[in-house]
């Protein structure tokens, strides 16, 4: 698990293409890309919080687009992380379960090859609803690259808010309140 390289199709790999500054060229004055993230694992991994946090999940695409491919060595050198938000996904997805069947459904069978395509499946669902998510705050009312700085304030400002209290990102940044 989390050993190979990912290709992610349809629009969420151009949401990917679009979120990572993998190949973007912000040079000129139309920008292409919001690169708000380096690489796109990192969109991937940020797209499974999202996904997880706000409970989203989004089908496959198959809209016929070239793939964004997360390469082997980027996945292993994150694989720690992709397998905590693997498992969390497989213990919060079905609240109507059990903590003990809950528990198994993530840790028990890892080495099932059926389960975990199964896992991944919904892991990538959650993957698929957080890069839709973060792309859409990304594209709201964002044209420049000063827009899309701003968008990163806003976006972490609010997650802050939400999950931390009012005050956390002044407390943080050592700030008052705007």
């Amino acid at each position: 698990m989390f050993n190979s390289e990912i290709k992610i199709y349809g629009k969420h790999a151009n949401y990917i293409r679009f979120l990572s500054a993998k190949g973007a060229d912000n040079t000129k004055a139309e920008v292409k890309n919001a690169s708000v993230f380096s690489r796109h694992i990192d969109v991937y991994i940020a797209g499974a919080i999202i996904g997880l946090v706000k409970k989203l999940k989004s089908l496959p695409d198959k809209t016929d687009t070239p793939p964004a491919t997360i390469f082997a060595d980027a996945v292993i050198r994150e694989q720690l992380k992709l397998k905590f938000l693997y498992h969390l996904a497989l213990i919060i997805d079905d609240a109507n379960v059990s903590s003990d069947e809950a528990a198994d459904r993530a840790f028990r069978y890892d080495n099932d090859e059926e389960k975990v395509k199964e896992g991944m499946e919904l892991f990538n669902n959650y993957v698929r609803g957080g890069i839709e998510w973060l792309y859409e705050a990304f594209t709201d009312k964002a044209l420049s690259h000063e827009d899309y700085m701003d968008k990163i304030y806003s976006v972490v400002r609010d997650f802050a808010e939400t999950y931390y209290g009012e005050d956390t990102i002044d407390k943080f940044l050592g700030g008052e309140n705007e």
